[in-house]
């Protein structure tokens, strides 16, 4: 009787089908509507116990999920009264529709505990949650639209009581913004699914002139092209690979820097790039740093010595493409007598998020600061965070991470991303005036390849060319 009782709320409170109970009585339709949430609650509660063990990098993302399900089941709950003159089957279909990208990425997340990622199949890692988030934030944009129903809802029923005939209804106010949050989430929908059939390999070069006080006549006009974030777990072909390949080569650069992030959870996702990414060539040399997503920290390892052989896999994978790995080191070039010291650190970021693998001591104990000073970091907050201070002799520090969040918007002089709430710098060129009256530089890559969402939607896969000119 129970379990009929249960189901029955179920399906009349969750799916809209009316089943007839005559148990049913006034307390269980008071509470019935809660039952479905406190399910949820108890699954994402053992599901975040369970990552904390398995994947601690992950169970950060458990209440973040719940906030997306709070947002579902409200704005659902607010839908269903334009489905109840629907047909019971219309009513299942949309129910099923609407629960399923939370289900996706709650599916996801229960995967990785039992199997690590980089033992699945290229689409479920890629397009599994990445078609769960774009229905997500979809629904995220539906809400925006219907926010401020909800408040003029709240402030009405308020105002009801401290009135006799209770709280006002301001049905055609509502009806217009439920009809906006629609339409919000169309678009986004709409966007996001281009962005990632189209966008997603539309790469841009981005050419930046970069004026330094007193750099050395040889290397002016010195071409830097800048990649960041390939993140080649994302990638299940070679060809728009190569197309960005192509042209970088076209670009005729000096010297190639790679900033970091070369795949997503392990070294085995570089297997089948080698020879296209070999391909790059420069005369002075294509360098690289590790990012964030190169050390194995976003997957759980069988042993201490199985992670230790990922490393080991990733330095023996830059050896074999010919790039020149810095880790906490540096190198020293030189152009017609002028030198140039190009530093590469490991890992720096200045959350709490990021562990730090950098050392910028050990960065610098092989080489004296040169006639121009370079330095590859992953993490844009590297620079405010302990650059800016402390090394003000590198002209140039170029960076990556960010993505740009992967969208935004990027036109008529305006200069808009999510990132930007997350990070002071994410995007482009930044300078910072020196206490010597010099000027330092940090340019951040938006990335060549994508993770999470798999597309682009207004920040498109960036090839930078930075031009070196020489400032009075």
């Amino acid at each position: 009787m129970l379990n009929r009782l249960l189901w029955g709320n179920l399906c009349s409170r969750f799916l809209f089908i009316p089943i007839y109970d005559p148990m049913e009585n006034k307390l269980n339709r008071r509470y019935a509507k809660f039952l479905f949430p406190g399910i949820v609650l108890i699954v994402v509660s053992v599901l975040y116990v369970a990552l904390l063990t398995a994947l601690p990098k992950y169970a950060g993302r458990v209440p973040f999920l719940a906030v997306l399900f709070l947002i579902d089941w409200v704005v659902y709950r607010d839908l269903k009264q334009f489905m109840l003159q629907k047909p019971a089957w219309v009513r299942f279909i949309f129910a099923l529709f609407w629960w399923l990208p939370v289900s996706l990425l709650f599916a996801f997340l229960i995967g990785t505990v039992f199997m690590p990622l980089q033992e699945w199949n290229d689409w479920p890692r890629i397009y599994l949650p990445g078609a769960a988030l774009i229905m997500i934030v979809s629904k995220i944009a539906m809400f925006a639209g219907l926010l401020p129903s909800y408040i003029i809802r709240l402030l009405s029923f308020i105002v009801g009581l401290f009135r006799k005939k209770g709280s006002y209804r301001f049905l055609g106010i509502e009806k217009f913004f439920r009809v906006t949050g629609m339409f919000l989430a169309g678009i986004v929908l709409f966007l996001m699914t281009i962005g990632s059939v189209y966008w997603v390999y539309r790469f841009k070069v981005h050419e930046v002139k970069v004026v330094i006080k007193d750099l050395p006549p040889q290397f002016e006009g010195f071409r830097i092209v800048q990649l960041s974030d390939i993140h080649l777990g994302s990638w299940v072909s070679t060809k728009p690979l190569q197309r960005a390949v192509d042209q970088v080569m076209a670009l005729n650069p000096d010297l190639i820097a790679f900033t970091g992030d070369m795949v997503n959870y392990s070294t085995d996702e570089v297997v089948g790039f080698e020879s296209t990414l070999a391909q790059l060539k420069a005369p002075m040399g294509v360098y690289a740093i590790l990012g964030n997503h190169d050390y194995g920290d976003y997957t759980p390892w069988e042993s201490d010595s199985a992670k230790a052989k990922n490393m080991t896999d990733m330095v023996a994978f830059y050896k074999e493409i010919g790039w020149k790995l810095l880790r906490n080191e540096s190198d020293l070039i030189t152009v017609d007598s002028a030198t140039l010291l190009l530093a590469g650190v490991e890992n720096w970021s200045a959350t709490s998020r990021f562990r730090k693998y950098g050392d910028m001591k050990t960065t610098l104990s092989g080489h004296p600061y040169a006639d121009l000073n370079i330095l590859l970091s992953h993490d844009p907050t590297h620079w405010d965070a302990e650059l800016t201070d402390s090394y003000t002799e590198f002209a140039l520090t170029l960076s990556g991470h960010t993505h740009g969040m992967q969208m935004g918007i990027e036109t008529a002089g305006i200069k808009w991303s999510p990132s930007q709430y997350l990070y002071k710098e994410w995007a482009g060129l930044y300078t910072y005036n020196t206490s010597y009256g010099g000027v330092s530089y940090l340019y951040i890559n938006r990335g060549l390849g994508h993770i999470g969402y798999p597309g682009r939607v207004g920040i498109l896969p960036e090839i930078t060319l930075l031009t070196l000119s020489r400032g009075l």
